[in-house]
């Protein structure tokens, strides 16, 4: 029987050995593959059961069932505690909203309060002709501005500025797309604008300006009417 020759044996002890190495690198690689997979996965699944509005909530509006719904959705462990998760629901219930929440957006608890609460939003309604409505295209959440002339002396100021419409409607209680010459808006005010608001409308004429988007104005010229400011 012939024996190998030493050169062979070491070359062919190099080879497997290459070939083990190589084996081992792709099968870590493969590995840490899967893991990192695995862990974007199981990132991309770390979502929480939280509360969202089911339709668009305005200013004043009371908490009731349906108004909200459950979701998951991705919230930075920071923020959770700013809003609602979904077992509580029955907390929510029966609260009032302070800031409007559109349909779908999460529910933070720094936009309702009990009823009663001294930071609950007051709701004040009136009648407006539409063309002095924006042409009854208001809905609510937009932001409106309230200027007013007194009829008597057409003195023209502010009595509102960066107002919230809690809801507008027409004669048939639907949008202010409706055909009435007239419509009702409702507007979120504070103790000291709903007095303001009253005296413009039975002193003068109201015209609501859509602020929606816009910067909020400053020094506004308020609205005097003669004899009373």
């Amino acid at each position: 029987m012939g024996v190998a020759h030493p050169a062979l044996k070491q070359s062919t002890r190099a080879w497997h050995t290459r070939v083990s190495s190589g084996h081992v690198v792709m099968l870590l690689a493969g590995a840490l593959g899967v893991l990192l997979t695995l862990g974007v996965l199981r990132s991309a699944d770390r979502t929480v059961p939280v509360l969202v509005a089911g339709r668009n909530l305005a200013s004043g509006t009371v908490v009731a069932a349906g108004d909200v719904r459950v979701a998951r959705v991705h919230v930075p462990a920071g923020v959770r505690a700013s809003i609602f998760g979904a077992t509580d629901e029955r907390e929510l219930r029966g609260q009032v909203v302070t800031g409007a929440i559109a349909a779908g957006a999460l529910v933070p608890r720094a936009s309702v309060r009990q009823v009663g609460a001294r930071s609950a939003t007051r709701i004040m309604s009136f009648p407006i002709p539409r063309a002095r409505a924006v042409d009854g295209k208001l809905v609510a959440g937009d932001r409106v501005d309230v200027i007013a002339v007194e009829r008597n002396s057409a003195r023209a100021g502010y009595v509102l500025t960066d107002a919230e419409v809690a809801a507008a409607a027409g004669h048939d209680d639907g949008p202010l797309g409706g055909s009435g010459d007239d419509v009702t808006v409702s507007l979120a005010v504070d103790p000291q604008s709903a007095p303001r608001l009253a005296a413009a409308l039975d002193a003068g004429t109201v015209t609501l300006v859509r602020a929606t988007g816009a910067a909020p104005l400053r020094d506004a010229v308020p609205f005097a009417p003669a004899g009373r400011g």
